[in-house]
């Protein structure tokens, strides 16, 4: 009688073993991956908007330090960066490598972390390495061909099995019973079969559903729903992830000779070539899944004896002082270019957490009574939640250090008491900075490090304030621009 309080998904109580397709692909959704969820809705979001700047991506990013950690130590080997330009923040690697190529990554890196934390299992691992040989393949085989968008087929091609991979890796009993009826040497038909049986479902069934639900992107939905005349991208990855699967079974195996064969014809080269360029391509995987942090299943990758290992020199370690620097001289080129004031407060804010060592930043703004102090950008681990708290009534002329900072415009190391802070933010060591617009003050920046972390000597707080009057200048120039005081 009322559609619209009718549900589509009923998800499965806590504890209760999903049934059929619908509620598997709630109960993966909302209950065991619902931080890869939200990571791809916010980087598709960014992706579908024409007007998005790098810095917003950036910002999806610093939100987790250990994504930012393998992005950038990603961005900087030689299977992303053949030119091998040094990259030290996110914002460098957007340039050096193109927007869509670190968002990309990021997803990729989101899911082998949404899997590795919900406990996996010998089919979980063997699936990763099944999807990085046939991800590699699949990019490799893009470029041989010229065909481009090689970076958009390497994630396709990874997040081919995403259902694969998340029932075998959540799936519980019912994974356990599947195992069970699943020999290593089944055919294809006795696998489908067999899930049909087991599930209701077939898996790849599963992994549709889900790249509907993630919003995965067109060429990963045409890959699972192929159409009668395939295009090149999606043979490709069809190849990639026929060659990968043939290969684990020797490659010398019958199999193997017929998917290389299918390969050569592909990309119009001789099969000795071929057969050479993909053994390298599986070295090159390996040490591509252990980038992602998938040590694991980089050691399920079948290597080859033809290739003998090379090992690509590493990039300089860039020091703290050297990745300030870097940092500075961007955000200098940004605001005599007049970029956006948000984007300088990602780059700024990414020197503070990069180059000078805090975990979390805040920057708030006064509200136009003055009377509030409100949190406008959050950055770092857990830096949203407290930006999200960030909402602080001022007492002018009081004691509190927020009251004191707005009066004096003069920054500050903090005590672990934090006056109008205090459950708000943490206890580890913190520093405040003014940001200023028109002589007065209109915001300020919070930064912390973790409970127990190094304290804030001299140089790392000089660092810090010197970020936030970049970020000043930044507000200026905005302003004397046109663009308004702070979007």
């Amino acid at each position: 009688m009322f559609p619209e309080l009718s549900f589509d998904e009923i998800p499965p109580l806590p504890g209760v073993t999903p049934e059929g397709l619908s509620e598997w692909v709630a109960h993966i959704r909302d209950q065991e991956m619902p931080a890869f969820g939200s990571t791809v809705d916010g980087i598709r979001a960014i992706m579908d908007d024409d007007s998005a700047s790098a810095g917003r991506l950036a910002a999806v990013i610093l939100k987790d330090p250990a994504m930012t950690t393998k992005v950038l130590r990603l961005a900087n080997s030689a299977y992303f960066n053949s030119a091998r330009q040094g990259v030290g923040t996110i914002s460098r690697g957007i340039v050096v490598l193109g927007f869509d190529v670190v968002a990309d990554l990021a997803i990729g890196i989101a899911l082998v972390d949404g899997l590795l934390q919900g406990g996996v299992r010998k089919r979980v691992e063997a699936e990763l390495s099944h999807c990085f040989f046939a991800a590699t393949l699949a990019r490799g085989i893009a470029k041989m061909r010229g065909d481009g968008r090689a970076e958009e087929v390497f994630i396709a091609a990874l997040l081919t099995r995403v259902g694969e991979m998340a029932f075998w890796c959540f799936g519980g009993t019912k994974a356990e019973l599947l195992a069970e009826q699943l020999p290593p040497d089944c055919t294809p038909e006795h696998e489908t079969s067999t899930q049909m049986a087991v599930l209701g479902f077939r898996l790849r069934q599963l992994s549709v559903q889900l790249t509907r639900e993630w919003r995965l992107g067109s060429l990963l939905h045409a890959v699972l729903e192929p159409s009668a005349r395939p295009s090149a991208l999606e043979t490709s990855i069809a190849l990639g992830h026929q060659v990968a699967g043939a290969v684990i079974g020797g490659w010398d195996s019958a199999p193997a000779k017929a998917a290389l064969t299918a390969l050569a014809r592909h990309i119009d080269r001789p099969e000795k070539e071929v057969r050479e360029t993909v053994a390298a391509l599986a070295n090159e995987a390996a040490r591509l899944a252990t980038e992602y942090g998938a040590s694991t299943a980089a050691r399920g990758i079948p290597a080859s004896s033809e290739v003998v290992e090379t090992v690509t020199e590493p990039l300089p370690t860039v020091s703290p002082a050297e990745r300030q620097l870097a940092i500075l001289r961007e955000l200098t080129a940004l605001i005599m270019s007049g970029g956006r004031f948000s984007d300088a407060v990602y780059l700024a804010a990414e020197g503070i957490l990069q180059g000078v060592g805090f975990a979390r930043v805040v920057v708030a703004l006064l509200t136009p009574n003055r009377q509030q102090l409100v949190g406008k950008y959050g950055l770092g681990a857990g830096g949203e939640a407290m930006r999200a708290a960030f909402a602080l009534t001022l007492n002018p002329g009081g004691k509190d250090p927020v009251d004191s900072l707005i009066g004096t415009a003069q920054p500050m190391r903090l005590a672990v008491s934090r006056g109008h802070l205090a459950g708000i933010v943490g206890t580890g060591p913190a520093a405040m900075a003014p940001i200023m617009g028109n002589g007065r003050v209109i915001g300020l920046v919070y930064a912390e490090r973790d409970v127990g972390a190094a304290a804030i000597d001299d140089e790392a707080f000089y660092a810090f304030v010197h970020f936030v009057q970049q970020m000043s200048m930044a507000l200026v120039t905005t302003h004397r621009a046109g663009g308004g005081a702070a979007p």
